[in-house]
């Protein structure tokens, strides 16, 4: 570990903000089959106060929470004669609810899913000492030595985002627009802890990759420069020789790392985002203070560039991510992705008086520019494939041959508009590559369907009812999950967030 990125990273630590949410209003959770995910929740009135062995009910805070539970007990008397043994679950949707967890069968572990059996063993006031991310609460009482009120029951929420800075929409903006900004905003306010956590109902890593559209999206919302020089420099202290960067991180007990989860097109989008950052910011200090870092992870992907110039794969571990696709091939997304760091890289090393590096930069990138179109590009096609694996037709590999420059104009619309209408190509299934395809949609000159494409997707969510964004979501195919069950699905999901960001910058 670099300590001076670590001691930078620790004078970052960032504020944090408090509000306190009660809530005395119940749901039934009910199916529904014009439902995305099969459930619904319908306003059922106040909850009883007064409960006896088997008594449930399920708790509506209104919101998305990310924050820490207290509740009221009394029995009428001065002492508990015997504990009072509650069931707890949290959800974050009326899915959650609505699933038995014993049914769950994915390949995450299943003490993820929020479910508690707690003893109450005096009366007054009891805390929670976990966190919880939720915005439903079923409270069903196991056993009582006498009927027993349960009150008061409250979330003090947590969260680094100021959101006395979050600006409203100008007047007359589009209602839908309006309606999908709140949910983006709501889900990066509950991603920002101490760091952006990629989401607080699960691992609340931080991931590189998530860390470029968190920032993005801050910069038009939140403005919380520290905390994203806070996360730049945690991935900086965590640099290893002749490796990437760690795709993800924790930050306790102490900043560590999975040493098999280096992914190259993580790695150039944290270098993607000192490049943001300095562009928001003008921070040129800090950008001088981690170049070396960006020295060495640009470093090592030249170097690994095979002998027609087109970037190669670690060996192990991850491949690359690019999206939760089942099957996804990788190389010439991946491919993008690195000359899309370069473009992004070379005038930033001007900037700060790296020039030999810039014009070295520019080199390989016109070389390996030509290298795609040479070796990624089918010809009959019309469209970029994996030709290094089985000719796979992505609407992946467009975007990224897009963002990377490799195609413009006229022909990166085609190719974009033509993937998007196949039948055989690949599509997205994660909001996170959905931004990539926005902003490819943006960079081709197709600012219309852009508009059209955030209204779509991240309005079908809100549409559905969702409060915060989603990790996965592909309209009409709720069974897709990376995870084999979507029960361990992340409902507020920080890479969900930047359609904020997109309408903020480019539709108002």
């Amino acid at each position: 570990m670099n300590q001076h990125y670590l001691d930078m990273a620790q004078k970052n630590l960032p504020p944090m903000f408090y509000e306190t949410v009660t809530t005395d209003q119940t749901v039934t959770v009910e199916p529904c089959a014009a439902s995305h995910l099969g459930f619904v929740a319908k306003p059922a009135g106040k909850h009883p106060e007064v409960l006896t062995a088997g008594d449930s009910f399920v708790l509506d805070f209104g919101r998305h929470c990310v924050g820490r539970v207290s509740f009221s007990v009394c029995d009428n008397g001065r002492y508990l004669d015997a504990p009072v043994r509650l069931r707890l679950r949290f959800a974050e949707t009326p899915y959650e609810l609505g699933r038995d967890h014993a049914s769950y069968h994915g390949g995450l572990c299943a003490s993820w899913l929020y479910e508690e059996i707690i003893n109450v063993d005096e009366i007054g006031v009891t805390a929670l000492p976990r966190r919880y991310s939720f915005r439903y609460l079923e409270v069903t009482v196991v056993a009582t030595p006498r009927p027993t009120r349960l009150f008061d029951f409250s979330v003090k929420c947590e969260t680094s985002a100021d959101v006395s800075a979050l600006k409203p929409l100008p007047a007359g903006t589009d209602p839908e627009l309006v309606a999908i900004d709140r949910v983006g905003a709501a889900t990066l306010r509950d991603c920002m802890q101490t760091a952006y956590e990629d989401g607080p109902k699960r691992d609340r890593r931080l991931w590189s990759g998530d860390l470029r559209l968190q920032a993005l999206t801050d910069q038009v919302l939140f403005q919380n420069n520290m905390l994203a020089r806070r996360c730049l420099y945690l991935f900086a202290a965590c640099q290893r020789k002749g490796k990437y960067l760690p795709g993800c991180l924790y930050q306790v007990p102490e900043v560590t790392f999975d040493n098999g989860m280096e992914i190259p097109d993580y790695s150039m989008l944290w270098c993607v985002s000192l490049a943001d950052y300095y562009e928001h910011t003008g921070d040129a200090e800090t950008v001088k203070d981690l170049f070396p870092v960006v020295m060495g992870e640009v470093g090592l992907a030249i170097d690994t560039l095979d002998k027609n110039g087109i970037a190669t794969l670690p060996a192990g571990g991850w491949p690359g991510f690019i999206d939760w696709a089942k099957g996804l091939e990788h190389i010439t997304a991946v491919h993008g992705v690195f000359l899309y760091a370069l473009r992004r890289l070379i005038p930033l090393c001007r900037t700060i008086g790296e020039t030999t590096v810039a014009e070295r930069w520019q080199t390989v990138l016109e070389t390996s520019t030509v290298a795609a179109k040479q070796h990624l590009y089918n010809e009959s096609k019309g469209a970029f494939i994996n030709a290094y694996d089985q000719n796979q037709y992505s609407v992946q590999s467009q975007v990224w041959m897009v963002l990377g420059g490799v195609i413009e104009g006229a022909d990166a619309q085609r190719v974009l508009l033509e993937a998007l209408a196949s039948r055989d190509s690949v599509k997205p299934v994660t909001p996170y590559m959905h931004h990539y395809l926005v902003e490819a949609m943006l960079k081709a000159g197709l600012k219309a369907e852009a508009l059209s494409h955030v209204k779509s997707y991240w309005g079908a969510m809100v549409r559905e009812g969702a409060d915060t964004f989603w990790e996965v979501f592909v309209p009409g195919n709720p069974e897709i999950s990376p995870y084999n069950d979507p029960l361990m699905h992340s409902f507020c999901h920080a890479w969900s967030c930047s359609a904020s960001y997109f309408i903020r910058k480019y539709f108002i």
